[in-house]
């Protein structure tokens, strides 16, 4: 009687132990599983700064007689973002960026090349303007879906021009001659305002930290070209010229 009690004893002590440990190895399947499956979710506040950096293409289209579309010019810019959201879904983004844009233009020019003899020759044109952007837009986002927050964005960007340049190529009869870096202050305006419209996405990379990436279409609504000017003698410092600036881009940065 004794050893089959220590017998009865012992098996239920190993199927004890052993209905334990199938216990103990359910739940580390399942803590696997949730650890395989887990996805952060962005936790929701009202304000989130970030950091932005964004290239493209830009060009010029003119709106002046006799002066032409000669290409696009590589922009740029970086610099940082404040989004206030109202809603889980809608959001008022801005900040201030540093911007590059520009674009190419061809013109009739007239020039002195002998004497008193006068030829036209053609310009060819490349811009280049640096501001200091603010953005204004409202962007509409979508529940995170997985890992990924979707949205569009639209509104008005405000740009500031802290420097202008050229660089110049002036054909006349057989001969080229070319300037870098002419200063064109006198011949760009001081503010560019546009349209915005851009689509893309957030990756939620932990509760608190996202990447991002959107494309972005960018229509100038002014010139960025400068009416006539003339200095105290009444000679013409600028002339009266007409052209809007697009862009196309894509932007990537992180948000916190």
């Amino acid at each position: 009687m004794i050893i089959i009690n220590t017998i009865r004893v012992k098996t239920i002590v190993i199927l004890m132990f052993f209905s334990i440990f199938l216990s103990i190895s359910s739940i580390a399947q399942d803590n696997n599983k949730e650890v395989d499956n887990y996805v952060p979710q962005s936790e929701y506040r009202v304000f989130r700064l970030g950091i932005s950096a964004g290239m493209g293409l830009s060009w010029m289209k003119p709106k002046t007689d006799g002066y032409e579309k000669d290409g696009n010019t590589f922009s740029y810019s970086y610099g940082l973002l404040t989004d206030y959201n109202f809603t889980k879904n809608y959001t008022f983004s801005s900040g201030i960026n540093f911007n590059r844009l520009g674009g190419k233009l061809k013109l009739p020019n007239d020039t002195n090349v002998v004497g008193s003899i006068k030829e036209e020759g053609t310009l060819y044109r490349t811009y280049q303007i640096n501001s200091l952007e603010i953005p204004t837009l409202l962007k509409l986002k979508t529940n995170q879906i997985g890992y990924l927050t979707y949205f569009a964005q639209l509104g008005l960007k405000h740009n500031f021009n802290l420097s202008s340049f050229a660089n110049d190529e002036l054909h006349h009869g057989g001969s080229v001659t070319s300037t870098k870096d002419i200063d064109m202050a006198d011949f760009t305006t001081f503010y560019r305002i546009s349209f915005n419209v851009g689509f893309g996405a957030e990756y939620a990379l932990n509760q608190t930290l996202s990447a991002f990436a959107y494309i972005e279409y960018d229509n100038g609504l002014n010139s960025s070209l400068t009416n006539e000017k003339t200095n105290s003698n009444g000679d013409i410092r600028s002339p009266n010229e007409n052209a809007f600036i697009r862009k196309f881009g894509i932007t990537f940065g992180l948000l916190f």
